[in-house]
């Protein structure tokens, strides 16, 4: 199968990228619900599936890696996230094992493979249990090997929850190091930033003389987000524009390529019958892989990969221009300016496919408010979700539209609107400082895949979100208080 890997074939759904690169191969194994399941505990019941590309376009299928236990086995209720490595000759799969039935419910777990195909599961597993001395006994999991050349030996990073300290804040990860990969030491905690309930889905690395540390939230945002210091021991420090991804961009893991390139592979979750007041499911799609390489501060910039943007190329697209709002001016299909001095203006493009990578440079004359982009919008700009660059707060956000307003307005008042349902995402779904100043320009791809809209900004920041209903247009530009022109656009579909 080629182009953007969103789940295994057959599948319903899918999470938790498990990313792995050896001899020119990315492997992602992911954690595949059973069909038709979609709450818990059936839901988590997961098994390890296994797809391999060459260059994160064309895509294999091979067996299932793993597949849950049965009775007291310590994995009987779902294989859970891990991580994967080639040490000793052999290729290892660390991962949790989950039995809701016993005592210790989350527990590491190990397998082994000759061909890193067909997988034995260790007979000693469960190999790490909770500490429950130190630790909370129901979070344990989500384990990341990599082999430390500086400490120059094997490190396993755990998510796990302290037994004393405030109990939504108490998580941290914790590191076990072995010299064989067998036997393993406790070492401790290794971050504890007393800010969320259990880091999920954590991993470390280096980059240059930079080390990071990644991992995701559930109780906070749900977005993966990232720490840097200059020892693996830490301390660990907060970057100034944090996340790899915005809100709903989940359990983001990477692998680093023969070339030095670093790749993260997330999802963004289904909502119940497809609606977008639907409650938020566990698993969904795979998200476009988000590449990230570190800028003059040493944090970490985003951009789509190269190979994603070329296979999005291959078919220029028709659209066209309504214009609805403001003095709005067009150059053929390579150009639009919006001036609104003092007001609003807007246009919207027409365009007919539902999988499309919109691309176009944005260059500001000046704004005294803010400008952006509409997706999936009605023909009066009420109803969408709004990327917005505010000049005075210097940041981007994505918004889902219309907010509410007060019971009182709802009842005096007409014409006020049907209110978006976010959920927990609340109306700003993400937000991201950006430089936006007059004169500035710079770049925009985005992509809108049927129900996913998934953003890139300057090869800076990302964004994500799932949004369902049927619209009467795809996209639109705006500008409040200003003169925007948004040049070299570029509308392009797969094969």
């Amino acid at each position: 199968m080629n182009g953007i890997f969103r789940k295994p074939v057959g599948a319903d759904a899918t999470g938790d990228a498990i990313p792995f690169f050896h001899d020119g191969m990315y492997h992602i194994f992911s954690l595949t619900p059973p069909a038709g399941t979609t709450v818990y505990p059936d839901r988590l019941r997961t098994t390890w599936s296994h797809t391999v590309s060459r260059d994160l376009w064309n895509w294999e299928e091979l067996p299932t890696a793993l597949c849950p236990g049965m009775g007291s086995e310590p994995d009987a209720d779902g294989i859970w996230t891990g991580s994967v490595i080639f040490g000793k000759g052999l290729y290892h799969i660390f991962y949790t094992g989950y039995n809701y039935h016993i005592k210790t419910q989350q527990t590491i777990c190990h397998a082994t493979s000759e061909d890193g195909i067909s997988w034995m599961k260790d007979p000693d597993n469960p190999i790490l249990v909770p500490l429950t001395d130190l630790y909370r006994p129901l979070d344990w999991r989500d384990p990341y090997i990599f082999f430390n050349k500086d400490d120059g030996c094997y490190w396993l990073l755990v998510s796990a929850r302290l037994r004393k300290g405030p109990s939504s804040k108490s998580g941290c990860i914790v590191l076990f190091r072995s010299d064989d990969l067998s036997h393993w030491v406790h070492y401790g905690p290794i971050y504890t930033p007393y800010h969320t309930n259990c880091p999920e889905c954590s991993e470390m690395y280096k980059l240059k003389d930079t080390w990071y540390l990644s991992y995701s939230r559930f109780s906070e945002h749900v977005e993966t987000i990232y720490r840097m210091a200059d020892s693996p021991f830490g301390p660990w420090r907060t970057p100034r524009i944090d996340g790899i991804g915005g809100r709903r961009f989940y359990a983001a893991k990477s692998c680093i390529n023969s070339e030095g390139r670093c790749i993260y592979f997330g999802w963004v979750h289904d909502r119940t019958d497809g609606r977008d007041d639907g409650e938020w499911y566990w698993g969904g799609d795979f998200c476009v892989p988000h590449e990230v390489i570190p800028n003059s501060y040493r944090e970490l910039d985003v951009k789509m990969p190269y190979e994603i943007e070329s296979g999005l190329s291959a078919r220029v697209l028709p659209w066209s221009l309504v214009p609805r709002l403001g003095q709005v001016t067009s150059a053929g299909n390579k150009s639009i300016s919006i001036n609104s001095p003092g007001s609003f203006g807007y246009s919207l493009l027409k365009i007919h496919e539902k999988t499309f990578l919109f691309r176009c440079r944005v260059r500001i004359s000046y704004c005294r408010d803010n400008f952006g982009i509409l997706f999936k919008t009605d023909a009066d700009a009420n109803q969408c979700l709004e990327l917005r660059f505010e000049i005075g707060m210097q940041r981007a956000s994505l918004l889902s539209l219309p907010m509410d307003v007060d019971p009182f307005w709802r009842k005096s008042c007409t014409d006020v609107g049907s209110p978006a349902v976010p959920g927990p995402d609340g109306n700003r779904v993400a937000e991201k400082h950006f430089t936006v100043v007059d004169g500035s320009t710079f770049e925009i791809s985005a992509l809108v895949d049927h129900d996913l809209v998934e953003i890139f900004v300057g090869e800076k920041i990302a964004f994500t979100y799932r949004i369902y209903r049927q619209v009467d247009y795809q996209m639109g530009l705006f500008v409040r208080d200003g003169l925007v022109d948004f040049t070299n656009i570029r509308i392009t579909g797969c094969e």
